[in-house]
Order: structure tokens, then C-alpha cells, then sequence
């Protein structure tokens, strides 16, 4: 059967869907980040900050935001030349969304995730709303409406995310002829079926796609098949994965051979013959261990899960980027599963809790609990503040939930940190003086000003040209260097 597959905003650039020789592939989603992420658009939205056309009353915020605009660009034009540093691509990709929803008056954007102002995807009327009244979708409904002008089509929704767009070009389409599927869309069918628009949409279908990782971001180009649960795993061809520790360990010996990379979503991490994913299943991963090269798994540390305290998470953390074995990946919230069907479990991994519903949430993900020794929301966020503070300058961390984070990096690194750039102010600087060059690292999200003679040489070092370090004396080498490894934008070459 021949489809026309529609795929909507928010959803991970790095994958695309595996379809059959004659299907076509409408990527909406590609389309909106490309729109966003173009180094015009972004040189053009920091012009906008630098003179108040954007923002908000704070002068030094605008230009704030103005300098980390241009710095997005500069890096997205770094990676468009040379290819490859797929982080620097991501993070400046994360930029670009995150000041492009700033004033949006329904959402707002991150890298891999979507907020709806005032309400959650858990809620759809919420969505729905939402949908309504964003500013950011009118052009890619105006393009998906051009590119499938009739017939029907597939609209894959995947993820909660996914909503308030799928929303947008269900009615961009006419409903009458999209046929929803997907992950999501399976899952929460009924729920959908009560909900305009999505209520006159033609159908349902079961069918959701294989996904890979596109040609531009698996390395070689070679496909590689992502893996979610062990039954994705497609024998004797390349695969990498995002997966929970019993799926993991669930996957044959023989499997970790093909493997480009995997990380493992943990909640707890008492040792390797003892690991807890998110629903509080333990697990022995031990035999994976012993099948694969450390260094191919990373490592999603969750954090405040029940029972689990924020020294012993710190801990798990510091350890994982010290040690042998699997590193650390990122720091992300916990989150409760909702039990689908029977009565939920009243414990997590031997840990008693109660979970709290939340009346009017007919899109749930998610349960709100409370139990002995586990940490609120407030103590969540703080947790993995402090920690982002503390490992994040000094750990390469994933840039976001991507799927192409997880193949495992090339031998060597580059000096310059690839999601750092040298871009002048053109009007008075955040610090309050005058216009200047500034060193912008939107890996920690940390900014500074260059004094006017040692600008061109840090240029030069950010293109790649180490030896001009060279060129100048000890003394103001080594100031400037440790000012720049200080700042978590140069690496220290061996």
C-alpha cells in the first residue's frame, strides 16, 4: 500500500521513518527546524533584539539574546561547511527554537521538548488551545498544504509533542483525509476520538514506522535502524538505541556486535548486577556489559525517583563520569508511568508511594506521587540544576534526547568546543559597555567579552588554527588559555 506520510513538528531531526519504495514522505518537521535554525533567520532575529524590535524591556537581555542568535548562526555555519559536530548542530538547532518561541503566545520551544503556556499536552483541550493560538506553524501548514494539495495522507504522531502541530496541519489539510498513526496516536486513540480536530479525521491506522538515523547524521552515512525495545532490533545490520535497562539486557550477545551506540535510561544505580530503569524494575546488566565495549553505552541518570535522594544521584553521577565503563549522558527528570490497565502498583523498586491523579488529563503520561525519602518538584529542579552547574562544564553531556547523541564519538576531539563561537556586539555589550567581541559557549550557556587584541587570535583558534597560540608570548598564552579551558570553550591539547 502506497502512503503519503506526513510528519509534524516537534520531533527529533536526527531520525526519519523507514518507508516502502513508493510511499512519500511529507517531513513538516524538517521544514519548521529548517525555517527556525537558518543562519539568516538567526542573523536576522538578533538584529531584531539589538534593536528592541524583540524582547522585553531589558536592554542587556535583548543583547543578550542578540549575541547568543548570532552565536547559533555561527556555529550552524561552521557545521554546514565542515560536516560533522553533530552537537554544535544540535545545540545552535536548540537556540534557534528556544528564541523562536520566546514570544509566542502559546508555546515554547527547547531542542527536544514543548511547552504550552498556561496548560500541558497531558490536557487536550489544552492542546487544542494551544494550537489555536501559536504563531509559529503558519508557514509549514501553508507548505504541507501545497506539497499534499488533496488525497489522503498519514499523519504519524509520535510523542505528545507532537500535538499541537499535528493539531495545526489536521486543519491546514481538511481532517476528512488524514489518517492518523503513530506511537502516540495508537495509544491514546480514544481519548483522540472525543477531541476536535482530531475527531474528523478519517481513521486510524495501527501501522507506525521503523525509524533510522538520516544519512546526515549517522557518520558514514550508513543506515543505522533505531532501536527503542529489544524487538526493533533488526539481526546483522547496524543499529543504535535508546533503551531501558531490562530491554537492554534482553537483547541477545549477539546483537552488541552490530551496535553503534546505545544509551540506557537509569533511575538507580546501586552497581551494574543492580540497576533500576523507570518503572522500578531491576535489572543484571552484567551480560551486556560483557558484550559490548563500554565506551558504545552512555547513560540518562534520572533524577527523583522514589526513594532516591539527591546526594545518592550526585553520586551515581560523579561516578559514572570518573569511572570505567558506561559515561554519563545527561540529568533528566523523573517521571511515574501511568499504569494502562489493572490497578497501578502502589511501590517503585520496593518503594511505597501514592500516586495522584489529575482530574481532566485525558492525554496522560505521567502519574504526580509522594512517598518517604523521595524529592518534590521544588527539590527536583533544584537537584538537577546544581548538578548541570557542576558536571556541565566539565562533561561533554548530550545536548538533548536526539537520537544521533548516542553513536559513539570519533577518536580525537577538536581544541575548540564546537558549540562555542567568537561574535561581536553591535551595539553595548550585556556587561554594559561599549560595542565588542564576545566568546559564546551555548554548551553552558555562558558568555563573555574579548579584549580588542586578543580577538583575531581567538578567531582564528575557534576556525581551527592552533598554532597562532604561538604567535604570542608565554605569559599572554597562558592567560588566555586558561581563561578559555576556565570557560569550558577550548580543551587543553594533549
Amino acid at each position: 500500500m502506497t502512503r503519503r506520510v506526513v510528519l509534524p513538528p516537534l520531533f527529533d531531526p536526527s531520525l526519519e521513518p523507514e518507508l516502502g519504495p513508493d510511499d512519500q514522505l511529507i517531513d513538516v518537521n524538517a521544514h519548521f527546524v529548517a525555517r527556525l535554525a537558518d543562519t539568516g533567520a538567526l542573523a536576522a532575529l538578533a538584529d531584531d533584539y539589538d534593536l528592541g524590535r524583540r524582547g522585553g524591556s531589558d536592554p542587556a537581555e535583548n543583547r543578550t539574546r542578540a549575541l547568543f542568535a548570532r552565536a547559533a548562526a555561527r556555529v550552524t555555519a561552521r557545521v554546514t561547511a565542515r560536516g560533522g559536530q553533530a552537537a554544535g548542530r544540535l545545540r545552535a538547532m536548540g537556540m534557534a527554537l528556544r528564541l523562536a518561541g520566546e514570544a509566542d503566545p502559546a508555546l515554547r520551544l527547547a531542542a527536544d521538548d514543548v511547552e504550552l503556556v498556561g496548560g500541558t499536552t497531558e490536557r487536550g483541550a489544552d492542546v487544542v488551545l494551544a494550537a489555536q493560538r501559536t504563531e509559529l506553524l503558519g508557514p509549514e501548514a501553508r507548505w504541507t498544504r501545497a506539497a499534499a494539495p488533496d488525497g489522503r495522507v498519514h499523519l504519524v504522531i509520535e510523542t505528545d509533542q507532537q500535538l499541537p502541530a499535528a493539531a495545526v496541519l489536521l486543519e491546514a489539510l481538511g481532517p476528512a483525509r488524514v489518517v492518523l498513526c503513530g506511537r502516540f496516536a495508537t495509544a491514546h486513540r480514544e481519548a483522540l476520538r472525543a477531541l476536535a480536530p482530531f475527531s474528523a479525521a478519517a481513521g486510524f491506522d495501527d501501522w507506525a514506522p521503523a525509524w533510522r538515523l538520516g544519512k546526515e547524521w549517522s557518520g558514514d552515512g550508513t543506515p543505522v535502524r533505531w532501536v527503542r525495545r529489544a524487538a526493533d532490533w533488526p539481526a546483522g545490520a547496524p543499529w543504535a538505541g535508546w533503551l531501558a535497562p531490562d530491554e537492554a539486557a534482553a537483547l541477545p550477545a549477539e546483537a552488541w556486535r552490530e551496535c553503534r551506540g546505545a544509551a540506557l535510561t537509569v533511575a538507580r544505580l546501586e552497581s551494574w548486577a543492580e540497576v533500576t530503569g523507570a518503572d522500578g524494575r531491576r535489572t543484571d546488566l552484567r551480560t551486556v556489559l560483557d558484550a559490548v565495549d563500554g565506551a558504545l553505552l552512555r547513560v540518562e541518570l534520572l533524577v527523583g525517583a522514589p526513594g532516591v535522594s539527591a546526594e545518592e544521584t550526585a553520586g551515581t553521577a560523579r561516578s559514572l563520569l570518573s569511572g570505567p565503563g558506561p559515561r554519563l549522558a545527561g540529568l533528566s527528570p523523573f517521571r511515574l508511568p501511568t499504569a494502562r490497565g489493572g490497578a497501578a502498583p502502589q511501590a517503585w523498586g520496593g518503594v511505597p508511594l501514592i500516586r495522584h491523579t489529575t482530574p481532566g488529563n485525558d492525554l496522560p503520561r505521567w502519574d504526580r506521587f509522594s512517598g518517604p525519602g523521595t524529592l518534590d518538584e521544588t527539590a527536583r529542579t533544584a537537584a538537577i540544576g546544581a548538578l548541570n552547574a557542576e558536571l556541565g562544564a566539565v562533561a561533554d553531556l548530550f545536548p538533548g534526547r536526539f537520537a544521533c547523541c548516542v553513536l559513539a564519538a570519533p577518536d580525537g576531539t577538536t581544541v575548540w568546543e564546537p558549540s562555542a563561537a567568537v561574535v561581536a556586539g553591535e551595539g553595548p555589550g550585556p556587561d554594559g559597555q561599549g560595542p565588542g567581541s564576545f566568546v559564546v559557549n551555548l554548551r553552558t550557556g555562558s558568555a563573555f567579552r574579548l579584549h580588542p587584541k586578543l580577538t583575531p587570535v581567538v578567531e582564528r583558534l575557534s576556525s581551527g588554527d592552533t598554532a597562532v597560540l604561538d604567535r604570542i608570548s608565554d605569559g599572554a598564552r597562558r592567560k588566555l588559555t586558561d581563561r578559555l579551558v576556565q570557560a569550558g570553550v577550548m580543551r587543553r591539547s594533549q
